[in-house]
């Protein structure tokens, strides 16, 4: 859901990346979240699985729908054989999911298209993250070796700001090069390499990224907060995001 901008015009949906309450239960970050302007998560598997009972699943889907949080996606996954692809996105579709956010082999082409496969059967995207230096996926051509060899309509990217300013890769040179490929965004900022900073109080211009999304990708999915430098007190920095999120959209309306 978007509410107006000053201009009148959709603001971006924001949502959380439950890795960020890796220290609450889901009771204890739905309480967290309640009095915030975030309106989706993507779970990970710090709090549900796909080998989760399914009373625990549906426990979890009715205390988010009680807090009116969405889920917009599930991940980040790593998917090393087709084995349990089925079963992994039937769970990620169980949630209510939009995409799935993963990481595999560059090289292994019936992973791959075994994903894809199910990710038609399921209606559901899936999205590249990216993980920083010496990761499968570092940098922008990582991502985009991929893409360009396998142009399914259901896969794309995930872009994690953080980890392509800890490279020295900004938005300005990763969004035109992923284009329309862009499923999914993790928003994350850090000062150098290893120092986190909430996201627009570092190195990540808020409002360039706004534009530059807007110009170059069809993001329909919620701005994603990942903040991982405070587990036990998250929730500040998360508001503070969000805040940035908004004065941009309104400097980008003046």
């Amino acid at each position: 859901m978007s509410t107006p901008s000053p201009d009148g015009s959709p603001s971006r949906e924001v949502g959380v990346q439950s890795f960020t309450y890796r220290a609450f239960d889901v009771d204890g970050f739905c309480e967290q979240l309640s009095e915030t302007p975030i309106t989706a998560v993507e779970l990970c598997d710090v709090h549900v699985t796909p080998e989760s009972d399914e009373r625990d699943v549906e426990a979890t889907l009715d205390r988010l729908a009680e807090t009116d949080l969405d889920v917009c996606g599930y991940g980040v996954v790593t998917v090393d054989s087709p084995d349990g692809v089925d079963e992994l996105l039937s769970f990620a579709s169980r949630l209510g999911a939009n995409y799935l956010s993963v990481e595999f082999s560059p090289d292994d082409d019936e992973t791959i298209e075994t994903l894809c496969a199910a990710a038609d059967d399921y209606d559901l995207d899936l999205a590249i993250h990216n993980h920083g230096p010496d990761a499968t996926y570092a940098t922008v051509e990582d991502v985009t070796a991929v893409l360009d060899a396998h142009s399914h309509e259901r896969l794309g990217a995930c872009v994690d700001t953080g980890h392509y300013l800890r490279l020295g890769e900004s938005p300005d040179e990763v969004i035109p090069a992923l284009g329309d490929r862009v499923r999914a965004l993790h928003l994350k900022d850090f000062l150098d390499e290893d120092t986190e900073a909430v996201p627009g109080q570092g190195q990540l211009d808020v409002g360039e990224l706004l534009t530059l999304l807007t110009d170059h990708t069809e993001l329909a999915q919620p701005l994603v907060v990942e903040y991982e430098a405070d587990p036990e007190n998250p929730t500040p920095a998360v508001v503070e995001a969000v805040e940035e999120i908004r004065q941009a959209e309104v400097d980008r309306s003046d």
